[in-house]
């Protein structure tokens, strides 16, 4: 399997920060016949892996910058997984995932893996720092599994992008969560009334749209917003790794 990765407009401007911290990444145009160099991990859950996420004694500090398993670094290069590595890997971090976000005390971070899952499996998301994602939607949005055709969300609709990656020595980390929230009209002219928040694995919240950090996901709603008017600035994953 060839990582997907997700489109942006190449007029969007990428902050410095996010670009520097690994979360976001700048779009890079392919080459035409060009192949992707990957090397396929170790097995990220094996029991005698240093930096398995599921060991009792994971000597992996989750947010070391310097450590190669810190998701607060840069993302790791990506790694090509079959799709069922790429399905051991996420079922192996859902536990940690959990209570990593649930620590930013954001009501959906504790609640989005109930939802429903609308990816069939973990693909790499170029704009989310190269790292593995998957996409999660509550009832209220219910109708993102139309997708192009899903409509302008109604109010507290809420959409989840969780995240992972995984370097080529097999070592893995949960990375950060991406949350976009619809309000009523009236919320945010620029962002179309969208919440845009983006919280670390640390529980750290970098950013709220309308709330602390704006500045820091003011990037989000910009690069959204190159589908507001047709698809209600939500960006849909590759059809073929569609759940209807």
């Amino acid at each position: 399997m060839k990582p997907f990765k997700s489109s942006l407009l190449s007029s969007a401007v990428i902050p410095a920060a996010l670009l520097a911290a690994g979360v976001l990444s700048a779009p890079v145009a392919a080459t035409p016949g060009a192949t992707p160099s990957v090397q396929v991990a170790a097995n990220p859950c094996a029991a005698k892996n240093p930096c398995n996420p599921c060991a009792a004694k994971n000597p992996c500090n989750p947010c070391g910058a310097s450590n190669p398993c810190g998701p607060c670094g840069a993302a790791a290069a990506p790694v090509e997984l079959t799709t069922a590595e790429a399905v051991a890997v996420y079922n192996c971090l859902k536990g940690e995932m959990k209570s990593a976000y649930a620590k930013s005390g954001n009501k959906y971070a504790s609640v989005f893996l109930n939802w429903k899952n609308y990816a069939k499996q973990p693909y790499v998301s170029g704009t989310h720092g190269e790292r593995y994602v998957l996409n999660y939607a509550n009832e209220k949005a219910a109708n993102y599994g139309k997708y192009e055709n899903a409509g302008k969300m109604a109010p507290g609709a809420v959409t989840a992008k969780n995240s992972f990656t995984v370097n080529g020595k097999g070592q893995v980390s949960v990375g950060p969560l991406f949350l976009m929230e619809k309000h009523n009209a009236g919320f945010n002219g620029n962002s179309h009334d969208w919440q845009y928040t983006l919280i670390m694995p640390n529980g750290q919240t970098v950013g709220t749209t309308n709330g602390k950090g704006k500045s820091s996901v003011k990037f989000c709603y910009e690069c959204h917003n190159a589908v507001a008017e047709d698809q209600d600035a939500m960006m849909f994953l590759p059809e073929e790794l569609r759940v209807n």
